[in-house]
């Protein structure tokens, strides 16, 4: 065959891109775990701020509404439920709320909000948080008054949280 004619370039073409696709899917099958526990090694930091020196293995995230990006396992302890949401502010806003197995809140952690100070910043203080924590996954969450859009959003992200968990638990 003839190293100028149009079949010959075509058939080496498709040798080589046959041969780097092997490679890429033999790469992507060897790095494939490596690359999911730097994700959970990227949120672990988050994580333990909830269940400190725990064993997390993400979990397959069932949720239909779109506001839960992920979902953790820790261990003998409970699950973790990263959700982003906007309230307020257009920017929008990301926390972790916790369920422990028995059902009460393990802990909801801020992990980014913009929301405007004195207003909706207020949702992510002491004084409503500590509500939020004394609940179980069976009770209403309660909205912040002078903060409606803000604590709307986020009790959205907890009921979300909250149905996958009951489902996840049989509750």
């Amino acid at each position: 065959m003839n190293k100028d004619s149009t079949l010959y370039k075509v058939i080496l073409l498709g040798v080589l891109c046959g041969i780097c696709g092997l490679l890429l899917a033999a790469t992507n099958a060897l790095t494939a775990p490596k690359i999911a526990e730097a994700a959970i090694a990227k949120e672990k930091a988050n994580l333990e701020l909830i269940y400190p020196g725990a064993t997390f293995t993400e979990v397959e995230n069932k949720d239909d509404t779109g506001l839960i990006t992920g979902v953790y396992q820790a261990e003998g302890k409970g699950y973790i439920y990263k959700v982003e949401t906007v309230g307020y502010n257009p920017a929008g806003f990301s926390f972790l709320i916790a369920f422990n197995n028995d059902g009460t809140v393990g802990g909801f952690v801020p992990i980014q909000e913009s929301e405007s100070p004195g207003f909706g910043a207020r949702a992510f203080e002491a004084d409503y948080t500590s509500k939020i924590t004394s609940l179980t996954s069976q009770d209403a969450f309660p909205l912040l008054s002078g903060a409606t859009y803000t604590s709307t959003a986020i009790v959205n992200g907890i009921n979300a949280a909250k149905a996958l968990f009951n489902e996840q638990m049989g509750i």
